[in-house]
């Protein structure tokens, strides 16, 4: 369960407190009790309004701070420029890569696109609508990760990153990321998505 609520004043600190009582007395009422040790408070943004002394629980135990939080498979972070889960996802794929080259004495065009497709592309995709980089810097790690891929390929060493794209017919990742995006906008107009969530976008 998540609870969020803009913080502006005091009056919208009260409020939140009032949600997380009434979560805890639903949890209770429905026998489903939230484990204390996986409450975290994350705070977002720059508001000078601070309250750090949330609680839960009958002990009214106070709701550590955190500054990253992972859900659904996707880290947040309070700055929301998501480079913790950034770096965790390309040290993973990183690490397939690796696997892949003690496993497979010799990689083919065709083998190599199956390959990289299914096992390491899909560490560094996973969700990409929600935290789609956009500083030069993540752009061009999550894009030297299938760079160095292609370098797994004999005779591939020497050519250049367009090249090999271009032999294998793959996208660049930050193509692919667009292409990805430009699929979900098109479902969010033409109300493929619930009405509940397009309302979000749609004004």
């Amino acid at each position: 369960m998540k609870l969020f609520n803009p913080i502006y004043n005091e009056e919208n600190c009260n409020n939140l407190q009032k949600d997380l009582t009434s979560a805890e007395k639903w949890s209770e009422a429905s026998l489903l009790k939230f484990h204390p040790d996986k409450y975290c408070n994350m705070r977002i943004g720059r508001s000078s309004i601070r309250n750090d002394g949330y609680t839960m629980g009958k002990e009214q135990k106070t709701i550590n701070k955190a500054e990253t939080v992972k859900d659904i498979g996707v880290t947040f972070d309070s700055s929301l420029n998501f480079e913790a889960h950034m770096s965790e996802k390309i040290n993973k794929a990183n690490s397939m890569m690796g696997i892949i080259r003690r496993t497979f004495e010799y990689l083919d065009d065709k083998c190599f696109s199956t390959v990289f497709k299914s096992l390491v592309r899909p560490h560094i995709e996973y969700a990409n609508q929600v935290w789609s980089p956009y500083l030069m810097k993540h752009i061009t790690a999550l894009e030297n990760v299938q760079r160095r891929a292609t370098k797994l390929i004999p005779g591939y060493k020497e050519l250049d990153y367009k090249e090999c794209l271009k032999r294998l017919n793959l996208p660049t990742l930050s193509y692919h990321r667009l292409r990805g995006d430009m699929i979900e906008i098109y479902k969010i107009l033409t109300g493929k998505y619930d009405s509940s969530v397009t309302s979000n976008f749609l004004h």
